[in-house]
């Protein structure tokens, strides 16, 4: 289970429908939203039951009906009035039945085509006489030329048609953008809640504690890293940056070690255990999640401002890569590994210099 695979509302998000909920009852509804939050916390999900109860004839106090024929409609996932607009890469994840195989790599950007087909559905007639509903997931996909498209729906927007962004990094839209739409900021619940839930659930991993902070507390995150396996990989990264900091291995080793990984999952757990070791060495607090506890050994607060800058430059290394990974261009994943590992080697080595014979 993930993010993009749930439709229904999920427990932690009721005072957030519920807002929207009395909003609507007293017509005070704004027309463009913009969902943020980090990934697995179920903003998709939020705006796919949104759109549900925006849609449903009969919704009340608890939302959409379920039975209705706007209800089917939307489960069926064939609403003549509901638009849900997603990259290419993501429509295969999520509706893998609905797409032919490409040869092509699907794209993680969404196309300008899209966007105007969005904008033209915004300006037809609601086929079932009530609103219309536009989600665009993730809006941060769109690019600048397709943003400014899609200004003008939230400028001028039709009647009783209602613009759902859902974002993961709303910083990276165009401040137009963000300024013509409510904002509704979603936060990871509480880890006991979280946790709770997981436990409710027929896929929860046995190490449900561990993925959820894996997860930084996002529990569908935690239910698709598990079912990806991810602790074992998680374990193995962290092992091989060890090994570099100790000059047990070379960085061209370590890449190779990690290969399997793919580049993209190699540097998000990098930059979640250095999130991690940052945040615990401002606070004076240890590393307790598995695999981690050698980092802070090798990166220790008491190390100084040295330590923090070289940290913090590992970090800005780590988000640049990041944003190549995502990218559709020829970057070679292995070199890119081998860098960062050489820079977690000139950050974190620990041998001590060898003395001169005859000294």
């Amino acid at each position: 289970m993930s993010d993009h695979t749930v439709s229904s509302l999920l427990p932690w998000q009721q005072p957030e429908f519920k807002r929207l909920q009395a909003l609507a009852s007293n017509d005070r509804l704004a027309h463009g939203w913009l969902f943020s939050g980090k990934p697995g916390i179920g903003k998709l999900a939020f705006a796919r039951h949104f759109a549900r109860f925006l849609l449903c004839r009969h919704s009340d106090a608890n939302g959409p009906c379920g039975r209705c024929q706007d209800c089917n409609l939307q489960t069926a996932r064939t609403h003549p009035d509901s638009v849900l607009v997603l990259p290419d890469a993501l429509q295969q994840e999520l509706f893998p039945d609905d797409n032919t195989k490409s040869k092509d790599k699907p794209s993680r950007q969404l196309k300008i085509e899209q966007i105007r087909d969005a904008i033209d559905f915004a300006q037809s007639t609601a086929q079932r006489g009530g609103a219309k509903v536009i989600i665009i997931n993730p809006a941060e996909a769109m690019n600048i030329n397709s943003a400014n498209a899609l200004l003008k729906i939230l400028e001028e927007p039709p009647p009783r048609t209602f613009l759902l962004l859902v974002s993961e990094q709303p910083g990276l839209l165009l401040a137009t953008l963000r300024s013509r739409c409510q904002q509704l900021v979603f936060s990871a619940p509480p880890a006991d809640q979280a946790l709770q839930w997981l436990r409710t659930q027929p896929d929860c991993p046995p190490e449900a504690d561990f993925y959820l902070q894996l997860a930084q507390g996002a529990p569908l995150h935690a239910l698709q890293l598990a079912a990806d396996n991810a602790g074992t990989g998680f374990r193995q990264l962290w092992q091989s940056v060890q090994s570099v900091g100790i000059g047990d291995v070379t960085p061209v080793q370590a890449a190779k070690a990690c290969e399997e990984l793919g580049i993209l999952n190699a540097v998000n757990y990098q930059l979640l255990g250095l999130n991690l070791l940052l945040a615990g060495n401002q606070a004076g607090r240890p590393l307790t999640i598995d695999g981690l506890e050698p980092l802070q050994a090798l990166c220790p607060a008491s190390a100084g401002i040295g330590m923090i800058r070289r940290l913090h430059g590992l970090h800005h290394s780590l988000m640049q890569a990041r944003k190549t990974a995502l990218a559709t261009n020829n970057a070679n994943p292995q070199l890119m590994l081998e860098a960062l590992f050489a820079e977690w080697a000139a950050v974190t080595a620990t041998k001590p210099a060898r003395r001169p014979q005859g000294l």
